[in-house]
């Protein structure tokens, strides 16, 4: 993969490890103030919401600028405003609408940062490589969440919600740090660097470009109807401590790995995309299905387990097509543009979830409607336009 992937990859997971304790402090932190299922998921849906607005500038940034030095730019940025959050944290129960604003700042780092870091990846591996770069990516970011949560729950534990959030700082700056030796770049040739070009791309000239996009879409809104009310559900339906919580995410953590590995091989043992992500969609479905019974950490733990394999096979087959079909000079804002049609769900789904458990108070009925709406993108999938796509196969 070479030195300067490496370092990428480093960079990126460090980082993720304080993302993924602070994902786990914050909705916490808000459930402790607010005793709320609709507060914790407002907590989601601000630091998805951003994604919506900022998702298009995201993309034209890191095809207009380098992409090395936006990635740099933006861990610095994430690394103060989360040293901020935890200054305020530290100095006693801060009012909920600073908490908000602080995640929403912070929230806005990642739609500028994102769509750089997945074009850069290609600049820095030969065509061949991208399966199992991706899947390296995927299988890190996943990996940290089956420590970072753990971690995060014991730190919680011991030391309070301001030990995580600095030590999420913390990773930030490292972060920043390790990016910095990776060097220059090849240019990137710009002909158009203009919003209206990314946009025609997706929209006109590449539909199954497109169709990843609203399967991505699809998903997300099916699984935040769940994942938006974890925290909740885990703390007020089954009396889990942080420990135990952090062990629930520590099983997804394991999904996510073994998802991420299933997909590699099977895309470079040439099987065609669409055949993946229809079977991940499907096996994410019947796993969301199987939390409906699951009781205790371990049981259901391991159905979590199933629903993050099964994103993991679709994520690194839908990311793979993408970067092998999409033109260098377009990659950045075609990728942030559908990052952003995927993500404008998340917000809206974590907000819903939120709104139904407050005024219905009945998770299992989420939980069906989160299974079945995967299995029916799986049956989509099969009759879409992703599915004359192949891609080359590599030894």
């Amino acid at each position: 993969m070479g030195t300067r992937y490496w370092l990428l990859l480093s960079a990126y997971l460090i980082s993720s490890m304080g993302t993924w304790i602070y994902r786990l402090a914050l909705p916490l932190l808000v459930l402790d103030l607010t005793g709320s299922a609709l507060g914790t998921g407002a907590v989601y849906a601000l630091e998805y919401l951003p994604f919506l607005v900022l998702g298009l500038l995201g993309g034209v940034i890191a095809d207009r600028f380098g992409r090395k030095p936006v990635l740099v730019i933006g861990d610095l940025a994430a690394g103060v405003l989360a040293l901020l959050l935890a200054v305020v944290v530290t100095m006693g129960p801060p009012p909920l609408w600073v908490i908000y604003l602080l995640v929403l700042l912070l929230s806005c780092v990642d739609p500028l940062y994102r769509p750089a870091f997945n074009a850069i990846v290609p600049s820095l591996v030969t065509p061949d490589r991208l399966p199992p770069a991706n899947a390296r990516v995927h299988i890190g970011e996943h990996g940290t969440n089956m420590i970072g949560p753990a971690l995060g729950g014991a730190m919680i534990v011991a030391f309070g919600y301001e030990t995580a959030i600095y030590v999420d700082a913390a990773t930030f700056f490292v972060s920043a740090a390790l990016l910095a030796p990776i060097g220059r770049l090849p240019a990137v040739r710009r002909r158009d660097v203009s919003v209206r070009a990314g946009l025609r791309y997706l929209f006109v000239e590449r539909r199954e470009v497109l169709a990843t996009a609203l399967v991505s879409f699809a998903c997300n809104v099916g699984v935040w109807l769940l994942l938006a009310n974890l925290v909740f559900y885990l703390s007020a339906y089954h009396a889990f401590t942080p420990t135990q919580i952090g062990v629930v995410y520590a099983f997804q953590g394991a999904g996510a790995v073994v998802g991420g590995l299933a997909g590699s091989r099977l895309l470079r043992r040439g099987l065609p995309p669409w055949v993946l992500i229809a079977a991940g969609a499907a096996l994410g479905g019947l796993s969301m299905l199987a939390m409906i019974p699951a009781r205790g950490p371990v049981l259901i733990g391991l159905a979590w387990t199933g629903q993050f394999a099964g994103a993991g096979i679709l994520i690194v087959a839908t990311m793979t097509l993408r970067q092998q079909v999409i033109p260098d000079e377009l990659l950045g804002r075609v990728l942030g543009t559908a990052r952003m049609i995927a993500f404008a769900a998340i917000p809206v789904a974590a907000l819903l979830a939120g709104a139904f458990e407050t005024l219905v108070g009945n998770a299992y009925l989420l939980m069906a409607v989160a299974g079945t709406s995967w299995l029916v993108i799986a049956l989509a999938v099969t009759r879409s336009p992703i599915r004359p796509v192949s891609l080359e196969k590599v030894p």
